[in-house]
């Protein structure tokens, strides 16, 4: 898959130029309301103070999936959204998108068991009411070692071989962004948000920077799109506002190829999280961690607990060790999590829209399958308590194909 290449125009925007909405963040979910907003016939301003995707949504697992493990969490609602989205994108998107064999092997010592792993994939499957992917096999001991030569044999109980996707993150991103450009969104790189603008009590706009002057833009509505940068953005409209999101670190490693012929879904010994061993653009994908992170999120970075987390986890599972020579490149991310007591792996991945004052609404959480999903439920919310002064057009992203 080879990545796409768009050019964002550069753009002089206007003091006190209006628009139907502010989107702050240019990630996957602000790209994403930018381009069913533009279609729907809003007007919309797309703010990024980097550059388009250079956050969380460029540094995930690379996976399109439902998220097998949040089964066992009871989150059936979101797992069966998520994997119709998968499908969706695998029909809308395919130039980004495509199937993954995923192997999980299952050992004695593994927290959960052979017949919990069947029984998580039968549900899967039944969520999975639109996949055109082949059915899941349970495989014995001797079936999984055949399908990866390199797992070890010790305590191999069994397994499973099943199917979700793989997706181009970086390039899915810019491909939502250019689509909205073409129907009439303006998108501004290097361009950061410094204050909001209000007026007794209501949200009218905000100021940037932009091209080295400071600009008022105006909207009846300013969407909070920033995934870690979130709480940042909500104390310009209340210094005592209580944290949105409670970021978690997510590390990957990029090691030179094993070879695998299939995704490998692994439990690390240590604490029983899952984990990914992935093929990868002729390399191979490690990760990833899941760590609490409460740092600015300009300076996330790999430090070598993660590493050394990740290379245990393989050196755990596979008879080829695998050391610090072996990574060719390494990448950290934020997960932008809803703000909770909850440890980090039990925490929701779901995602929620709330609105602190009037014309402010803040999105935080979610997966990265169901962005599409979350930017119809987003936009869907923000039209509904601040209803348009013109007609719309209905959404049409779940049947319009990414260009």
């Amino acid at each position: 898959m080879d990545r796409c290449r768009y050019s964002i125009p550069t753009l002089d925007l206007t003091h006190n130029q209006t628009f139907d909405l502010i989107i702050i963040g240019g990630g996957i979910n602000g790209a994403a309301v930018a381009r069913d907003a533009s279609l729907r016939g809003l007007s919309v301003c797309l703010l990024e103070k980097d550059t388009l995707g250079h956050g969380t949504s460029s540094r995930s697992s690379k996976l399109a999936h439902g998220g097998l493990r949040y089964l066992e969490q009871f989150q059936f609602s979101m797992v069966k959204e998520t994997l119709l989205e998968r499908d969706r994108l695998f029909k809308n998107a395919p130039q980004y998108t495509q199937a993954l064999s995923c192997l999980l092997p299952v050992y004695r010592h593994n927290k959960r068991p052979l017949w919990q792993i069947r029984l998580g994939l039968w549900l899967y499957s039944k969520l999975a009411t639109q996949s055109v992917l082949p059915p899941h096999r349970i495989l014995s001991a001797n079936a999984v070692l055949a399908e990866c030569p390199l797992l070890k044999p010790d305590q191999l109980s069994g397994g499973a071989l099943y199917f979700d996707g793989q997706l181009m993150d970086y390039d899915l991103v810019l491909a939502n962004a250019q689509d909205a450009i073409a129907h009439g969104a303006v998108v501004a790189e290097h361009t950061p948000v410094t204050d909001l603008i209000t007026h007794n009590g209501v949200v009218e706009g905000v100021h940037i920077q932009h091209h080295g002057q400071v600009l008022a833009l105006k909207a009846p509505r300013v969407l909070n799109v920033t995934g870690p940068w979130s709480n940042h953005i909500a104390r310009m409209a209340n210094p005592n506002a209580e944290p949105l999101v409670a970021p978690t670190k997510g590390v990957h490693l990029v090691i030179r190829s094993l070879g695998i012929p299939h995704a490998l879904t692994l439990q690390h010994p240590r604490d029983h999280r899952v984990f990914f061993i992935l093929p990868w653009d002729d390399h191979t994908l490690v990760g990833t961690t899941d760590t609490p992170f409460t740092g600015n999120p300009d300076t996330v970075s790999v430090d070598d607990d993660d590493i050394d987390y990740l290379l245990d986890a393989c050196n755990a599972t596979l008879t080829q060790s695998i050391g610090r020579a072996d990574i060719v490149d390494q990448f950290a991310g934020l997960r932008p999590l809803q703000h909770s007591n909850r440890g980090t792996s039990k925490r929701s991945r779901d995602f929620v829209c709330t609105q602190s004052k009037p014309g402010l609404f803040h999105m935080v959480g979610g997966k990265y399958t169901a962005y599409r999903h979350m930017a119809e439920v987003i936009l869907d919310t923000l039209l509904d308590r601040t209803p348009p002064q013109h007609p719309l057009r209905p959404c049409i992203t779940a049947i319009t194909p990414l260009p």
